[in-house]
């Protein structure tokens, strides 16, 4: 009879686990499947204090792989950090139970509060928000083909199931090769990167790119310069409405390198407002932005610095 009521309650256990994967649900497309329906499930165990390992092993066992490959690497040391609250939406962007598993089994920092490591929240962790903003879910940057379409990827070599790779590698080695590779310290890190990245974006990273870049300079208290760097690199054409993908990255004098926050396809008219001369000039409002969090400077008020926009080819 014990016999019996174990499997039981194994039976009820996985068909609990794999109706709970209902997806899509209101707002949500097939795209968002099925990392919203496994959003849904893991925050369900989240807020139980329940244990999140048995859903991503049963449900995607593919994702533990790529954090398990991601120890390795050194994809981390490349990003900095990040609020998990959109201001815009007004609300947690990932269940911090989530990041807290992610971040344990990648081996980054673990949240705190709600400042988390930049790179594997805006990579795994948005796969599994649940917060709808204007611009749609988070998720959606990896899981539209916009940016493999534009830059001329592979299907999937920015996705988060790609055939070489991992989504954090693919999308560190991305998206530092438009923004850290003049950098000499980030540079170096970002050679260390190569064999963890799939060849297509790999061969992007390595090439010449000519783009556009919005820098943003504010000295601190201490004589510390913090350098904000929005690259825009633009799409062969236009894909989902989208020109452009959109680099966020970081100077810092008090790590003397930059490193990573962001990234993200944009249109035509973000890339002109962002690029505007009105903005442009000495003592303008420098404030951090996309969530991004720089010690001292977010929240710290709009201090007043220089916005120059300059035309890079490397």
């Amino acid at each position: 009879m014990n016999f019996f009521l174990k499997s039981l309650a194994l039976v009820f256990l996985l068909c609990s686990q794999a109706g709970a994967l209902d997806c899509p649900r209101g707002e949500e497309k097939a795209e968002d499947c099925p990392w919203a329906g496994a959003a849904r499930l893991l925050t369900e165990r989240a807020e139980k204090k329940e244990p999140l390992e048995p859903v991503f092993s049963a449900q995607l066992p593919g994702l533990l792989r790529q954090l398990d490959m991601d120890r390795a690497s050194p994809a981390l040391q490349l990003w900095g950090e990040s609020i998990n609250f959109d201001e815009l939406a007004k609300g947690t962007i990932v269940h911090p139970g989530i990041l807290e598993f992610l971040s344990s089994r990648l081996g980054a920092p673990q949240p705190k509060g709600r400042i988390a490591h930049a790179g594997l929240e805006h990579t795994y962790g948005y796969l599994f928000s649940l917060l709808p903003t204007k611009f749609g879910f988070k998720r959606a940057r990896w899981v539209r083909p916009d940016i493999e379409d534009g830059l001329g990827l592979p299907r999937g070599s920015a996705g988060p199931a790609p055939s070489e790779g991992t989504l954090l590698a693919n999308i560190t080695c991305l998206a530092g090769g438009i923004a850290l590779k003049d950098d000499p310290a980030a540079a170096a890190l970002l050679q260390r990167m190569a064999p963890y990245c799939g060849s297509a974006v790999r061969a992007y990273a390595a090439r010449p790119l000519k783009r556009g870049r919005l820098t943003e300079e504010v000295s601190l208290p201490g004589g510390r310069q913090v350098t904000l760097r929005t690259d825009f690199a633009p799409f062969k054409a236009v894909y989902g409405g989208n020109t452009h993908l959109l680099v966020y990255s970081v100077y810092d004098s008090a790590i003397r390198r930059a490193y990573l926050v962001t990234a993200f396809p944009v249109n035509a008219g973000f890339v002109n407002n962002a690029l505007s001369p009105s903005g442009l000039g000495a003592g303008k409002p420098v404030q951090t932005r996309y969530n991004a969090h720089v010690e001292g400077l977010t929240g710290a008020g709009k201090l007043k610095g220089s916005r120059t926009v300059t035309i890079i080819e490397q």
